[in-house]
């Protein structure tokens, strides 16, 4: 825990920093698209493309040898993974309801699993662990948010092929991964079983959102 709220303070002041230095390549578009807004998503871009190695490995063990202790790596995954998001509503809380939604989401599961003592064989810490690490490989999406509206009309348009086909990628992984521990695939008590689903439900209609937004975004692209 003292973890999480070190990396929080670290990513918060990371958020301040770059607000200040980045004031002029980073301006408000509308009242969401603000220079903070831009500068949340890079930091956690920046941030979720650093997880992408120990989560490989995490994900590598979990899935090849099972029996390994691996409580301390998913600590300092998800202390980090929620951290950005915890910093985030502290330093830009205005932002789209679904957005914000997902933050308090992710510092719910957090202490769920910190509480659970990030135990892999019963409970949903398992079905947590996976989905954090497989959302950070769809890094490059925060990337893109962060671009929105500046005038690289072209990079832009490549940088939202590229992240649409990773996130569809992981996420479909993802929801099947889900499907098969919440009916099954591991030992959980019915209500913790009813509850993480509604909770998977809540965070599973945010990706929904994101992936209707990029589409969205791309047919613009080509139409202008």
């Amino acid at each position: 825990m003292i973890f999480y709220l070190g990396t929080s303070t670290v990513i918060y002041f990371s958020y301040v920093c770059l607000d200040y230095y980045l004031a002029d390549y980073f301006p408000d578009s509308t009242a969401i698209v603000t220079r903070k807004y831009r500068v949340a998503n890079v930091v956690k871009s920046v941030t979720l493309m650093g997880l992408c190695v120990p989560g490989t490995q995490f994900i590598y063990n979990l899935t090849f040898y099972p029996e390994l202790n691996q409580e301390a790596t998913m600590n300092m995954i998800g202390a980090v993974y929620a951290s950005t998001d915890l910093a985030a509503l502290l330093y830009n809380p205005n932002c789209h309801n679904s957005t914000l939604v997902h933050h308090i989401v992710v510092q719910f599961f957090y202490y769920y699993c910190y509480f659970m003592n990030f135990n892999m064989h019963e409970s949903a810490t398992r079905g947590i662990a996976i989905y954090c690490v497989l959302s950070s490989y769809a890094f490059l999406v925060n990337f893109r948010l962060a671009i929105r509206t500046l005038p690289y009309k072209e990079f832009e348009y490549y940088i939202n092929e590229a992240s649409l086909f990773i996130y569809i990628t992981t996420s479909m992984i993802n929801w099947i991964v889900q499907t098969y521990l919440l009916f099954g695939g591991i030992n959980m008590l019915l209500l913790e079983r009813v509850i993480y689903m509604l909770l998977l439900t809540v965070t599973i209609n945010d990706d929904l959102f994101l992936i209707k937004f990029l589409r969205k975004i791309d047919y613009k692209i080509n139409e202008s």
